[in-house]
C-alpha cells in the first residue's frame, strides 16, 4: 500500500457507510498483556468522500467505546455527540492492484485508518459514570471443539482454519487477547474432545492454568446440514456463564459467542471510579527489587493499571520499595489486575511496621524478574 493523504480532524457531516474488520495488536507481558491500538480502527472505503468519512468516524467511535468500556450496552448509556470531535488523526491508504481484486469489492479501493483521542474517550466514560477497561488485560484461553459431519477436533495453536480466523477477528474487534491451546498429549490427557464438547468446568479450568491465570472460553460448533449451532461457556474468576446460539453463517455464531464472552469479561475487569475519597491510600510493598531497571518496570506497570490514579514512593530500601497508591477503583480491582502478572507474587504476612496511618491496608509482593 502507498500513503495517499494524512490529515487531522475537521470533518462534521454524517451518512451511512459499511463496516469491515479492524485489527488490534497484542504485546505480551507475562500472564497479562498490554493491548495496543485500543483507540484505533481501520475500514475499507470506496473513496475519500467527506460524508462517507463522517459516517465511518461514527461507526468507529462506537466500536472503540464498546472496546474500552467492555460492554455493548455502552451505546445506550452515553451520547458522545459529534464523532469527529474525538478523532485525533486519520489517513487514507490506497490499495494495491492485487488488494483491489483479492478480498474486497471493486468499489473499496482505500483503507481509512482512524486514531481516536484516548483521553477524551476515557473522560466521556468516567463523566457518565461508566467503567473503563484499560490496556492491561488477561489473556483468555479458548477451547473450541468442532463437529463437521464425520470430522471432530479441537482447534489448536498450529491450525489454519476459517473458524479460528473468525474467532480471532471477533476477539480483536473487542480488544480481547486470545490464546489457542497447543493441544498436545498433555492437554489431551487433561481435557479430551468430549470434555470440551460438554464444557466440564473443572476440567476446563485445570487445563487452562497451563496457559493463563485469566478467563477460559469453551465452545462447541457443529454443522447440522441446515445451520451452525454454537454452545459457549465462559469461566472467569469464580463465575461461569453459558449461551446457546444458532445461525446459517458460522461467522455470526462465533462473533456473538465472542461478544457475549467479552461483555462478561469486561464486566469483571472494567474499573469504575470510586466516589469514596475518605479511604486512605493503599500501600504496596515490593520485595526482591534488585536493580533500578526492575524498580522502573514495576513503577510503570503500577502506574499503567486502570485502577490506579497516582503512585508515589513511600519508602525505598535495599531490595525493597514501598509505593503509596491513590486508587481510582477499589482495592479488589487493584488486586485482580496485579494478579494477572506473574512477576508479582503476593506474600501473606502481617503489615510491615512504621508505614502510614493506623489500619491502613498494606499489600506485600515478591518480585520475580
Amino acid at each position: 500500500m502507498k500513503p495517499i493523504l494524512s490529515v487531522t480532524n475537521t470533518t462534521r457531516y454524517l451518512v451511512a457507510a459499511s463496516l469491515l474488520a479492524l485489527l488490534v495488536s497484542f504485546t505480551p507481558e507475562a500472564s497479562a498483556v498490554v493491548v495496543k491500538n485500543l483507540y484505533a480502527v481501520e475500514f475499507p472505503v470506496p473513496d475519500q468522500n467527506r460524508q462517507v468519512r463522517s459516517a465511518v468516524f461514527k461507526k468507529g467511535l462506537e466500536e472503540v467505546l464498546i472496546r474500552v468500556s467492555g460492554s455493548r450496552s455502552i451505546l445506550q448509556n452515553v451520547t458522545p455527540g459529534n464523532a469527529a470531535s474525538y478523532v485525533q488523526q486519520f489517513s487514507y491508504i490506497e490499495d494495491t492492484e492485487d488488494e483491489k481484486t483479492a478480498s474486497k469489492s471493486a468499489s473499496d479501493w482505500y483503507t481509512l485508518k482512524i486514531q481516536y483521542n484516548a483521553g477524551k474517550i476515557i473522560s466521556l466514560l468516567r463523566e457518565n459514570g461508566q467503567s473503563v477497561w484499560g490496556e492491561h488485560r488477561s489473556e483468555a484461553v479458548i477451547w473450541l471443539a468442532v463437529r463437521d459431519g464425520s470430522n471432530r477436533y479441537v482447534l489448536k495453536d498450529s491450525d489454519s482454519s476459517l473458524l479460528r480466523n473468525s474467532a480471532e477477528l471477533s476477539a480483536s474487534r473487542r480488544g480481547l487477547p486470545l490464546i489457542w491451546p497447543i493441544y498436545d498429549r498433555k492437554d489431551q490427557q487433561r481435557l479430551s474432545f468430549a470434555d470440551v464438547w460438554a464444557a466440564f468446568g473443572e476440567q476446563v479450568k485445570v487445563a487452562s492454568k497451563r496457559y493463563t491465570k485469566g478467563p477460559a472460553i469453551a465452545g462447541r460448533l457443529s454443522w447440522t446440514g441446515n445451520e451452525w449451532k454454537g454452545d459457549w461457556s465462559l469461566f472467569v474468576e469464580s463465575s461461569a456463564y453459558s449461551w446457546s446460539l444458532n445461525g446459517s453463517d458460522y461467522n455470526s455464531v462465533i462473533a456473538e459467542g465472542i461478544d457475549l464472552s467479552a461483555d462478561m469479561i469486561g464486566k469483571h475487569n472494567a474499573v469504575m471510579d470510586r466516589t469514596d475519597i475518605t479511604e486512605p491510600d493503599l500501600l504496596v510493598e515490593i520485595n526482591n527489587v534488585d536493580s533500578l531497571q526492575s524498580y522502573r518496570k514495576i513503577q510503570i506497570f503500577l502506574e499503567d493499571l486502570n485502577a490506579v490514579r497516582q503512585t508515589r514512593v513511600a519508602r525505598l530500601d535495599k531490595g525493597q520499595v514501598v509505593f503509596r497508591i491513590d486508587l481510582r477503583g477499589s482495592i479488589d480491582d487493584f488486586i485482580r489486575l496485579v494478579s494477572t502478572d506473574k512477576s508479582l507474587e503476593p506474600i501473606v504476612d502481617s503489615i510491615p511496621p512504621g508505614i502510614g496511618p493506623h489500619q491502613q491496608t498494606v499489600l506485600r509482593y515478591s518480585y520475580r524478574n
